[in-house]
């Protein structure tokens, strides 16, 4: 079993290399989902691939962010010097971009990140050596995913609320993409007073035989943005508890538990694999390890505690700590004191009855191993040279297409002129919404996540249905259904984030554009076949947590609203997306093909936009209040 350990920076790397990883996965100056880490450069990354496999550890290094098309040389040269530097693995998001690095470099490793959102079995893309899991899997769909190729699952540290590759809110809310390597972590801030979207710390430690027993062959550790002392820490508790599952004597001490709290915690989930629910809304930040709560100025510990160590207060709102200078037991001062005595010990802003935590000791220490020199070394460039991708217009008529949410909004649309109708396909009425729609085409749309189950009952559907296309939102039912029903007409949904030329040549579909691009970069776009989206709530989250408010507010007074799709939770960003007469530059710049998404005021608002793509006269100033033009004018970082 490879145990897989992050390396923000270089003594983090030394820390794993030291305490039992068997490969360490980094990134470098660009394009990898952690771009605030310190990092590698691409000078320095042959001196660290030579370090790492003098110790026996491989290194995996990320270019696990969406590309833009004139970044796409640049994308393509830093994979070759990662080849050409050593390096055993390219961690990437993009799986259209898979045939071309193999192209690249041959051989070198291509391992999928969960970026990619792998939820099912259908949706392995061909040319991967390794596919990371969604961490919102169960053990038995992560054992299918196993059966077929090499898996790997993360079994340690923070946890994002959305599906990874599904998320657009610190895009949307911040103008800092999360598929950018620019996560602002929204979810880690105040809504209605709490902490709802907050996630625990995942922590599979006493999971491991159950883990094991999927046949993934790699468990990972997330943490590039933590120091060495956390990296160190986990590497040596995970090691070791990993080699006495195959002693056949696993047993996880309690003083392992509290070493990975104390390295860093917002309190410990197993993850969805085993919970319902992951978050803890009361408190976003790490917690360290529970000392007692405070009676009669005096703390009755949880745990043990010397001078030196750090304290701190948790309570709504209010943080603070100190370090301890002093304790006081029965017979006066200690330097140490053990878990059951009663002490005082001074916290600052301690109320009586609040809960005191340890947040940092003195006695939790691991070892750097060997020290090495990061060397800039300059490699011979590649020969490798990007496809010609040929000019592709469209010169159909302007048409919109029109996902509703109930059969009035699907007869309203249809009315007002859609060319497509979207539906919901496990919705319990579509034949009655179906029925409504003699004008419009009528498609059936899937969800953006799927299980196995989800994908077989979703191709039996369409099978009898007989829709007249598909709205498709992930990749395992697209392999169905191209495979099955090859004439069938597809389209794919933002959630394949679509993004460059390489995209729009590899789905073998319609797809939608994502919405992160601005007007010059989908004018850029050598292809114009695909779809914008133009108008309604963009979904910023999909989550498999179950979210209970419909509204949340955060302390800014931006209210976003929640509602449910299937099995999973989608948030709605605060303002609608709304272009209005700005649609007109998309038909200049050569696009004709719009999304709408609408679930009030369905026909008023399909009837405004096929004036404005039809070029008549419509005054949008008064519709364009309370609406957003999201990245149509922004550049996203």
């Amino acid at each position: 079993m490879e145990l897989l350990l992050p390396a923000g920076d270089k003594q983090s790397l030394r820390a794993a290399c030291a305490n039992g990883a068997d490969a360490v996965y980094l990134g470098l100056d660009s394009f990898n989902a952690r771009r605030f880490a310190p990092n590698f450069t691409r000078g320095n990354l042959p001196s660290v691939v030579k370090f790492c496999h003098g110790k026996g550890v491989k290194v995996f290094v990320t270019a696990n962010t969406l590309v833009k098309n004139v970044e796409l040389e640049d994308f393509f040269s830093m994979v070759g010097l990662i080849g050409r530097a050593g390096a055993d693995a390219v961690i990437v998001q993009d799986p259209c971009l898979v045939p071309l690095i193999r192209e690249c470099e041959p051989g070198l490793g291509i391992h999928l990140s969960t970026q990619a959102t792998t939820t099912n079995s259908q949706a392995i893309p061909k040319g991967v050596d390794r596919v990371i899991v969604s961490r919102e899997l169960g053990l038995d769909q992560i054992a299918s995913i196993a059966r077929l190729v090499p898996a790997e699952m993360f079994v340690h540290g923070a946890l994002c609320l959305s599906y990874s590759g599904l998320c657009l809110f610190s895009s949307m809310a911040g103008g800092r993409s999360g598929n950018r390597g620019r996560c602002a972590q929204p979810c880690r801030q105040s809504y209605n007073g709490s902490y709802p979207l907050s996630t625990r710390d995942l922590c599979l430690l006493e999971k491991l035989p159950d883990i094991i027993r999927t046949g993934v062959v790699a468990l990972k550790v997330e943490g590039r943005m933590r120091g060495p002392l956390y990296t160190g820490v986990v590497a040596r508790i995970y090691r070791k508890n990993i080699d006495r599952y195959y002693d056949g004597r696993f047993r996880v001490d309690e003083r392992d538990l509290e070493q990975l709290k104390m390295a860093f915690n917002r309190e410990f989930t197993t993850g969805f694999a085993f919970n319902p629910s992951v978050v803890d809304s009361r408190w976003p930040h790490n917690r360290g390890l529970f000392l007692g709560v405070l009676k009669n100025g005096k703390l009755r510990l949880e745990a043990d505690l010397r001078t030196g160590d750090g304290v701190s207060v948790f309570c709504g709102e209010k943080k603070s700590g100190n370090t301890v200078r002093t304790i006081i037991a029965h017979k006066g001062p200690v330097d140490r004191a053990k878990k059951g005595d009663t002490v005082t010990v001074e916290v600052t802003g301690a109320l009586e009855g609040d809960p005191i935590f340890k947040t940092s000791s003195l006695d939790l220490k691991v070892e750097l191993g060997d020290d090495f020199e990061l060397k800039v070394t300059s490699l011979r460039p590649g020969s490798f040279r990007l496809p010609e991708f040929p000019r592709r217009d469209v010169l159909d008529p302007p048409s919109l297409f029109v996902k509703v949410h109930d059969i009035e909004g699907a007869k309203e649309a249809d009315m007002a002129g859609a060319d497509v109708v979207y539906y919901d396909m496990f919705k319990e009425d579509i034949c009655s919404a179906r029925g409504q729609v003699s004008h419009a085409r009528f498609f059936l749309a899937s969800p953006r996540v799927m299980s196995d189950e989800d994908v077989a009952e979703a191709a039996r559907m369409v099978e009898a249905f007989k829709p007249d296309g598909v709205l498709v939102g992930e990749r395992g039912l697209l392999s169905v259904l191209k495979r099955q029903m090859p004439s069938l007409e597809i389209h794919l949904d933002i959630s394949f984030n679509v993004f460059n030329d390489v995209d729009l040549a590899c789905w073998p579909a319609m797809p939608m554009i994502s919405p992160e691009l601005t007007m010059p970069e989908l004018a850029g776009l050598r292809s114009k076949e695909f779809i914008v989206m133009v108008h309604g709530p963009l979904v910023i989250m999909t989550t498999k947590e179950p979210i209970k408010d419909k509204t949340l507010q955060d302390d800014d007074g931006r209210v976003f609203w929640t509602r449910t799709m299937k099995d999973h939770v989608q948030i709605l960003n605060c303002s609608d997306l709304g272009l209005f007469n700005k649609v007109r530059e998309l038909q200049d710049a050569g696009m004709r093909r719009f999304f709408l998404d609408l679930e009030d005021n369905v026909g008023k608002t399909v009837d405004s936009y096929k004036k404005i793509i039809l070029g008549k006269r419509f005054y949008d100033k008064n519709a364009r209040h309370g609406h957003t033009t999201g990245h149509f004018e922004r550049v996203v970082e």
